[in-house]
């Protein structure tokens, strides 16, 4: 099921987008050129890195895909603060990077598209943030920041998740009511007391989360035709607003592979705590 949507744009500032030429050619930093041919309008939201200005990130795994393999293209979309696109394309010629920005469509823009070259992407991630830059790029400046990803959850003023699965649900990972519940898969369940997660590993769920972008909305399906079947719900709270999800092992979507890895990210997380690891082992399973 989709998400609900109650945030507020630009209230968590979780991703900055530093568009290269939007800020810099106006101040005359970079060696660019005109070019008459546009880039496509047309959004790919499988395929583009976008960003939703104040609401995340989509398909940041395309990025990390086009780095490593050094070939091919990758496009790069961001949406102003009044909901106007701009278009980016990275694209591998040989050794070097072309780079094309459009700004037609901003209304407060210079409304150009524009061309430079760089030798190479390169990728820097640290607790808190995940960097892209830029290098070895003609004209005065020599690298500029592309991309940075914020996940530093001192940032929020509060944070908490709730996360149900396996076969109906009865696996429960609650950092709201401090309840961690596990299934032992033979009609009972059994529940650890005073669960609660230290920041570090708050930390890594919460990267995890921002990474797959659960700020979008997600196209998610619970229907499956395993008897039974692992089904999944997912709660987050932050700062007053909540978003939900539910889905199924089934949802071979890419909205679903997403939020299953996401999903088992976090399990395995808590399930090398101390406290899930006293809890009783499993003694049952499911036909």
């Amino acid at each position: 099921m989709p998400g609900s949507v109650k945030e507020r744009a630009l209230r968590y500032g979780m991703v900055t987008l530093v568009w290269l030429l939007a800020a810099v050619v106006l101040a005359g930093c970079f060696l660019t050129e005109n070019v008459k041919g546009k880039l496509s309008h047309k959004i790919n939201e499988q395929q583009d890195v976008v960003y939703y200005n104040g609401t995340g990130l989509l398909n940041l795994n395309k990025l990390d895909e086009f780095l490593e393999r050094k070939a091919g293209s990758q496009r790069i979309i961001q949406y102003t603060i009044e909901g106007d696109p701009l278009f980016m394309e990275l694209r591998y010629e040989g050794d070097k990077l072309s780079v094309t920005y459009d700004n037609t469509e901003d209304a407060f823009g210079s409304k150009e598209i524009s061309m430079y070259t760089c030798s190479t992407l390169e990728r820097k991630e640290e607790s808190t943030e995940l960097k892209y830059t830029l290098t070895g790029c003609e004209g005065e400046y020599p690298e500029a920041e592309l991309l940075r990803v914020h996940y530093g959850l001192s940032e929020q003023a509060d944070f908490g998740f709730v996360l149900q699965y396996g076969v109906n649900r009865r696996n429960e990972i609650n950092t709201l009511e401090q309840r961690l519940v596990k299934d032992l898969q033979d009609g009972r369940t059994v529940e650890a007391s005073d669960f609660r997660l230290p920041h570090a590993k708050l930390q890594s769920i919460y990267r995890e989360l921002v990474l797959a972008g659960y700020m979008q909305d997600k196209t998610l399906t619970e229907a499956c035709n395993r008897k039974p079947a692992v089904t999944y719900a997912l709660l987050v709270e932050m700062n007053g607003n909540e978003r939900n999800f539910a889905w199924s092992e089934c949802d071979q979507s890419a909205d679903g592979k997403v939020m299953t890895a996401l999903a088992q990210s976090i399990i395995s997380e808590v399930q090398e705590s101390e406290l899930y690891q006293a809890l009783p082992e499993t003694k049952g399973y499911y036909e």
